[in-house]
């Protein structure tokens, strides 16, 4: 039988999160049962969801960003645990995907109390992402913002980020197996997301079609000079990145990347990582459980 209550992981760097609201988090949890653990260096995330579901808990919270969910899902994907989600992170993408509310507040009353929905993660190399996988400029982007968060506000920090980034422009050669065809892509950007981006919408973070849909989708570009990569960036602000010449959308169940290196910088759900290659990507289709809604007639 499940306990009652679970864990509440709390990431106290968190973006959008000052003192006040930290203490009546942590007092609403205790009043609902929930343990609260920090999101530290120091704690073995994936290992401590992996105990409490031995001990009987089915409830787990997350009070962070998208950085902060994705170490969780690791233990929970493929488990009859429940992921609740508090979203005082930077962008908070999987939020925003499953149209939760932005205010914490009322988020924890869904992370409590909302109906249970079954959604797909992707996985590359055995990591599960609830979002995306990008490689190329994008993980020296998130590389450079996470230096600046302790000094910048979070969009100073980003932008200071994309700056240096640029000046350095990096590109990848990517060798690439899908649907049983072999071929060799130069780009600075190419990203897998687990089910497909609305990408007509205006905006930083476009919003997913479907959380269900059981297939990654690609998103790929040919190489592009510094001015090129600009105009893409603004036509993909603008909803309107289907314009952009050499741009590319894929939808397929799986794919391998293959690079000349041992290793290959990338960014997964916002975490960067070296990874050894070949990249081995596939979608994980109902794979987990998350309160996503309010239930009827609340």
């Amino acid at each position: 039988m499940a306990a009652k209550g679970g864990i509440l992981f709390l990431n106290p760097m968190a973006g959008s999160f000052i003192g006040a609201d930290e203490s009546e988090l942590r007092a609403k949890a205790a009043e609902e049962g929930f343990r609260v653990v920090e999101i530290t260096p120091k704690v073995d995330v994936p290992a401590t969801v992996r105990s409490a579901l031995d001990a009987g808990y089915r409830s787990f919270i997350v009070a962070g960003g998208d950085g902060s969910i994705h170490h969780v899902v690791q233990a929970l994907a493929g488990t009859e645990g429940v992921l609740g989600i508090v979203p005082i992170g930077t962008v908070n993408h999987a939020a925003r995907d499953l149209e939760l509310p932005l205010t914490w507040r009322e988020a924890f009353d869904v992370a409590i109390h909302g109906e249970v929905r079954q959604i797909d993660t992707g996985r590359v190399n055995g990591i599960h992402f609830l979002n995306s996988v990008m490689v190329g400029i994008y993980p020296t982007i998130t590389e450079y913002r996470e230096r600046f968060r302790s000094t910048h506000s979070k969009w100073r920090a980003y932008m200071l980020a994309l700056r240096l980034a640029m000046r350095q422009f990096r590109h990848v050669t990517l060798v690439l197996e899908l649907g049983g065809r072999v071929e060799t892509l130069r780009t600075q950007l190419f990203v897998v997301s687990i089910n497909a981006y609305d990408l007509t919408q205006a905006g930083i973070a476009a919003p997913k079609i479907a959380l269900d849909d059981g297939h990654l989708t690609i998103y790929s570009f040919g190489f592009m000079s510094r001015m090129q990569f600009i105009r893409a960036a603004a036509k993909f602000f603008r909803g309107k990145i289907e314009e952009v010449e050499g741009f590319r959308r894929i939808r397929t169940p799986k794919l391998r990347i293959d690079v000349a290196r041992p290793k290959l910088r990338v960014s997964i759900d916002g975490e960067v990582r070296d990874l050894a290659p070949p990249l081995q990507i596939a979608a994980a289709p109902a794979s987990l459980l998350v309160r996503a809604s309010r239930p009827a007639g609340a």
